[in-house]
């Protein structure tokens, strides 16, 4: 695999030449030129180049997909509690982020809802609703004994000219049962004049859209979720990005008597506003150090002790504090800590961590006498735990995390960035000290933990041979039978979403394909001041796999 290079834009703010226009993102929508790829859920739904793997036709296909499975089973979703069985279905609640492509699909997806005669609320005003929210609003109306669901339109921190779709079930959760969607959407993607369409303002007239608030049910229990009254003691600022955030920290102000402020508050779907990741696309990734580079400056100038930063469906945290910009694994060891110290949460609840999370978290929960659990990439993976109550904190190194309420029972089933960064500013209001500071204190009590993740170029045949391996683990036993790799013992391996091998001595890697892009992402790990063993490591796995 060839190197990764810093692009020389990484960390500029965007160039208006490379900005898409809403009239550029509606042709593609509408008038797709050239073959379109099938529709294929990933971790966390379908996603597309617009006008590519994006379009009207893709849209209507899955809406159309999710119609017939709802009907056939009672849900989309892998759950149908018992005493939802006999209920009749109730409407979807719809969320989107605030790309052009975003609003174009909403009302797509909306006419193949009425055509099919199945009721669809929004926010009003046409306005964007983050994921979480999304997922909020399932659980309350389950909880109330209604049939619903949602769909979010979203390729959450992708670049703009991407966009998404995906589902959540009865459980408010990431839609786990996706094959059923790929197979009936490919097949409307083929056959469109089976998919039923009801012009949006009919369906209005109808009453099958309804526009409701999402945000003040939600805002109103995050008071439940984290400490308002140590938070509002401190003044704090924050940024969507552009992003679905946008006026839900300022109705935490109002409700709470909060001191946040909100920079960089406006929708942006061009992206006009942020600067270039590291290859010189402009994502939404708060956790990104170039990608931050857009709110440079700020908390200095504000004189506030942290900014917190929301990806564009607000499922992602990042911040700054006076330690720098913050990497996702240490803010996920200080927030385990914090909530294992200061909630009275059952003993039997742990922490749970995706493969490719620092196992620092494992140390951590060992100290609270706290299990640990390990799973595949992908926050689905969490949401039956999170139903059952199984974790003090859910995370992923790609900054999502999901974490209960106050009193220990649930609060979402997805990730939740915005729950997410005012923990952050509760802890700091709490100890008076950096997140940054608190992790340095952790590696003082654990040890150093070197971590990193390359997103490195592959070549179509490198990337098909590792999603092949990973499909065949008796594969890579044999491959890996008797070696040692970088003088280390093999200990374990995990084979499923990827190829993760763990070393003796504290060192691990996962390599993973990527699904939307031509890169193999490159975990590594090592206990100790050094990544050197575990660069190795990696190097002589990809030889003994083929991937090199």
């Amino acid at each position: 695999m060839a190197e990764r290079v810093i692009h020389p834009l990484a960390g500029q703010q965007a160039r208006p030449e490379d900005l898409y226009t809403r009239e550029q993102i509606t042709t593609w929508y509408e008038n797709p030129g050239g073959p379109l790829q099938p529709i294929k859920n990933g971790t966390s739904g379908h996603r597309g180049h617009t006008g590519v793997g994006f379009s009207q036709f893709h849209v209507a296909a899955m809406t159309q997909a999710l119609v017939d499975i709802r009907r056939e089973r009672g849900t989309f979703g892998p759950v149908l509690p018992e005493e939802l069985k006999d209920k009749p279905l109730g409407p979807l609640v719809m969320g989107k982020d605030v790309r052009f492509a975003s609003d174009l699909a909403q009302q797509t997806a909306v006419e193949v809802f009425a055509g099919n005669g199945m009721k669809v609320l929004l926010h009003r005003g046409g306005r964007s609703t983050p994921t979480p929210v999304v997922s909020h609003a399932i659980l309350s109306r389950v909880a109330r004994g209604e049939k619903v669901e949602g769909v979010i339109i979203t390729a959450s921190h992708n670049p703009p000219e991407d966009a998404g779709y995906k589902s959540n079930g009865l459980d408010g959760g990431p839609n786990t049962r996706t094959a059923p969607i790929d197979e009936k959407g490919n097949y409307y993607l083929e056959h469109r004049d089976q998919i039923k369409r009801l012009p949006y303002q009919a369906a209005v007239e109808k009453g099958l859209v309804e526009e409701i608030d999402l945000i003040t049910p939600y805002v109103r229990e995050l008071g439940g979720v984290v400490d308002m009254d140590r938070i509002k003691k401190e003044r704090f600022a924050v940024t969507p990005l552009g992003g679905s955030a946008h006026g839900y920290y300022e109705a935490v102000n109002a409700m709470y008597g909060t001191q946040i402020e909100v920079v960089l508050a406006e929708p942006d779907p061009t992206s006009s506003n942020r600067t270039y990741d590291w290859d010189g696309k402009l994502r939404g990734d708060p956790s990104s150090h170039y990608v931050m580079m857009a709110v440079q400056g700020i908390r200095e100038k504000l004189r506030v002790p942290f900014i917190g930063a929301n990806d564009n469906d607000a499922d992602r945290f990042g911040g700054e504090d006076g330690t720098g910009i913050l990497n996702p694994n240490h803010v996920l060891c200080v927030l385990f800590d914090y909530l294992a110290a200061h909630r009275d949460f059952p003993a039997a609840m742990g922490v749970g961590r995706t493969i490719g999370t620092t196992h620092l978290l494992d140390r951590i929960a060992a100290h609270y006498g706290r299990p640990a659990y390990e799973v595949n990439v992908g926050f689905k993976h969490y949401v039956a735990g999170l139903q059952a109550g199984k974790y003090v904190l859910a995370g992923e190194e790609s900054a999502g995390v999901s974490f209960p309420r106050r009193d220990g029972s649930l609060w979402v089933t997805e990730k939740d960035g915005i729950a997410a960064v005012l923990l952050m500013m509760e802890v700091i209001a709490t100890t008076g000290k950096d997140i940054g500071t608190l992790y340095r204190e952790l590696e003082k009590q654990y040890g150093p933990y070197q971590y990193e993740r390359e997103d490195q170029p592959a070549r179509p045949e490198q990337k098909a041979r590792l999603m092949q391996l990973a499909a065949d683990p008796n594969q890579v036993k044999a491959l890996l039978f008797g070696k040692k790799v970088a003088g280390r013992t093999i200990e374990r391996l995990v084979i499923g979403d990827g190829i993760k091998v763990v070393l003796s001595g504290g060192v691990w890697v996962l390599k993973r394909a990527s699904g939307t892009e031509n890169i193999i992402k490159d975990y590594r790990e090592e206990l100790g001041e050094s990544l050197a063993t575990a660069r190795k490591a990696s190097e002589e796995i990809g030889a003994y796999l083929g991937l090199n």
